[in-house]
């Protein structure tokens, strides 16, 4: 045998090696995702969780700072609540992470674009990975969709643009509502099937005129992002925003609601007091979550207000066609 008979020999054997263990590898992938336990999410009953004792909110020194530029907590095991560190923006954002069978979505990013100072998709990625390796749900496709197109929401979507096996709802009124399949905004509401996991939403305009909310049967959340939350209300339209604070209601009367959740806290926990634009340390904030109570103040505000102004309420301020500039700081 020559030399070069033996050395194609060699490689052919070597090649049918490769070719064995891949088809290995792909059948055992295979086997792997049959294997894979289904994840439930019932509408009856309520899949319980927690929210933090306090959020982190920022420190009286930026630069000393040294909480994470992205806080993590599990609401539960499937819903994953995030805040954007102060210190490193005053907005102090709020994003959540819902998972379904085989899929994840991440509603907003942020207001802060550079991955060296918020390093969203790294977090994103471990997040998921971890929640993989709990759950046997290998292969999890990540959906980044945005509650409304302001740029403190989606300043790090930039990050996720070349994120394998993720879908990037675009940043345009047009390209979200065929996302959710939305062709009546904002009246239309819809049903979304996140991997088994059921989500109603309709547009909510008022603030933003592309904002949507979200009501999640399997935890009772209802996630109203800017439109409204504890903090200083910037309406732009207000017939709009009666409008939609009012189908929230109505969706709150036809579904079990456990938390109104949101974007921000701009409120200290004294009643009708918030805190100035622009604070990067709130010490004494309220929490996040909001109450139906409070839902109803709002509704019945929609009543009261009939001209442009601030109005002042215990959990929130309504700014009705005034600019976001204007404080009530004395």
């Amino acid at each position: 045998m020559n030399t070069y008979t033996s050395k194609r020999d060699q490689l052919r054997t070597a090649a049918g090696i490769i070719l064995v263990a891949c088809s290995l590898m792909v059948f055992d992938v295979a086997v792997s995702a049959l294997n894979t336990p289904a994840l439930s999410f019932p509408l009856e009953g309520r899949a319980e969780g927690e929210f933090p004792d306090q959020w982190i909110h920022g420190s009286k020194s930026a630069l000393d700072n040294t909480d994470p530029a992205v806080q993590v907590h599990a609401y539960n095991e499937h819903t994953y609540i995030l805040r954007e560190n102060k210190a490193i923006n005053y907005e102090g954002a709020f994003m959540y992470l819902f998972f379904g069978n085989g899929v994840a979505m991440l509603i907003d990013q942020g207001s802060t674009s550079s991955p060296a100072l918020f390093p969203l998709r790294q977090v994103i990625d471990e997040i998921i990975e971890r929640w993989e390796t709990q759950h046997q749900q290998p292969q999890t496709k990540l959906i980044v969709a945005n509650s409304h197109l302001h740029g403190d929401h989606y300043a790090a979507w930039n990050q996720f643009v070349d994120r394998p096996n993720t879908i990037m709802v675009g940043l345009t009124h047009e390209e979200m509502m065929a996302f959710w399949g939305i062709d009546d905004y904002p009246q239309q509401i819809v049903t979304y099937d996140l991997g088994g996991r059921e989500l109603v939403v309709t547009g909510t305009p008022g603030h933003q005129g592309s904002e949507l909310a979200i009501y999640d049967g399997w935890t009772d959340l209802l996630y109203t992002g800017d439109m409204f939350y504890r903090g200083r209300l910037y309406l732009e339209d207000w017939e709009a925003w009666v409008t939609s604070i009012r189908k929230l209601r109505r969706i709150a009367d036809r579904n079990p609601v456990a938390h109104l959740v949101n974007n921000h806290i701009e409120m200290t926990s004294e009643p009708g007091i918030d805190y100035p634009i622009g604070t990067t340390w709130q010490p004494n904030e309220p929490p996040m979550q909001m109450s139906l109570d409070m839902l109803d103040e709002a509704v019945e505000a929609t009543y009261d207000i009939n001209r442009p102004g601030i109005y002042r309420y215990d959990d929130f301020l309504i700014y009705n066609q005034v600019p976001w500039a204007y404080t009530t700081d004395l």
